[in-house]
C-alpha cells in the first residue's frame, strides 16, 4: 500500500511540476532559478553525479550525492518544505548508488539469491508531518521497490544535533524486525536510507535486521554528508587523545 501510494505521488508530482512550469513557474529546489521545481542545469547535474562508497561504523555504504549545494538545498526543499516535484531528479543519483551497491554485493556473493531492498521507517511524527516517506517516494520514482521489514523499537531522541557517540547512544535497540514480518533468517537486504551522516542510523538497522537472522549484503542512500561526518571524526579523536 505504502509503495503504491508512493509510486502515485512520484507520478503526480512529476506530471504537475511539468504542467505548472509553463504555466506558472517555480523556483528551483537548487538554485533557486525562476523555472520549474527542479531546473534543467540542477537536475543534470545530478544525474552526472558518480556513486562513491564509504564506511560509517562499519558498514560500506554507497552515496549518489555529496550532502552539499544544490543537492542539499533540494532533498530539505523535498523532505521540509513538501517540493515533491524534486523526487524524479533526485531519484536518479539514488538508483545510481542503489545499482552500485546491488552490483557489489552480487559480486561478492557466495552464489545466486535476490536482494531485498529494506528503508529504514520514519520518526513518527516527521512521518504525521509530512504525510509520506521520502525514501519510499524516490524508490518509487527510481522504478524500485522497497521491502517494509523494519519499525520502531523503544523510544529516542531527534538525531538533529547529535555528535557520532551520542547518535549511536540514542539509537541503541530504536529499531527492530516488524512482527508481522514473518521470518527473515537468512533474508538477503539492502539498507536503504537518504542521508548518511555518522552512519549511526545504518548501523542500528544493520543491527536489528542481523540480530533476526538477515544477511545485510550493502547500504545506499541518496546523500553523503561526508564533511560534517570528517568534522566530527576529528572532533571525536582530539576528546579522546585528551583523556
Amino acid at each position: 500500500m505504502e509503495s503504491s501510494r508512493s509510486v502515485l505521488l512520484a507520478a503526480l508530482s512529476d506530471a504537475l511540476s511539468g504542467a505548472l512550469a509553463v504555466w506558472a513557474p517555480s523556483d528551483c529546489v537548487g538554485c533557486g532559478r525562476h523555472d520549474r521545481g527542479v531546473c534543467g542545469d540542477c537536475a543534470t547535474a545530478f544525474a552526472a553525479e558518480t556513486p562513491h562508497s564509504t564506511v560509517r561504523l562499519g558498514e560500506t555504504v554507497w552515496c549518489g550525492l555529496d550532502y552539499a549545494g544544490a543537492a542539499r538545498r533540494a532533498l530539505l526543499a523535498f523532505k521540509d518544505a513538501g517540493r515533491t516535484e524534486a523526487a524524479g531528479a533526485l531519484s536518479v543519483p539514488l538508483r545510481r548508488a542503489v545499482i552500485a551497491a546491488l552490483t557489489a554485493a552480487l559480486a561478492d556473493a557466495d552464489g545466486p539469491g535476490g536482494i531485498r531492498i529494506v528503508t529504514i521507517p520514519s520518526d513518527r511524527s516527521a512521518a504525521m508531518h509530512r504525510g509520506f516517506h521520502p525514501v519510499n517516494t524516490l524508490l518509487a520514482a527510481a522504478g524500485l521497490r522497497s521491502t517494509a521489514l523494519l519499525g520502531h523499537g523503544s523510544a529516542h531522541l531527534d538525531q538533529a544535533g547529535l555528535d557520532r557517540e551520542a547518535r549511536a547512544r540514542n539509537l541503541a535497540g530504536a529499531l527492530r524486525v516488524r512482527p508481522g514480518a514473518g521470518s527473515v533468517v537468512g533474508l538477503r537486504v539492502l539498507i536503504v536510507d537518504d542521508i548518511l551522516t555518522t552512519g549511526s542510523t545504518i548501523a542500528e538497522a544493520a543491527r536489528a535486521l542481523r540480530s533476526a537472522g538477515a544477511e545485510v549484503c550493502g547500504c545506499a542512500v541518496l546523500a553523503d554528508t561526508r564533511l560534517r561526518a570528517d568534522a566530527q571524526a576529528r572532533s571525536q579523536e582530539v576528546r579522546m587523545n585528551s583523556r
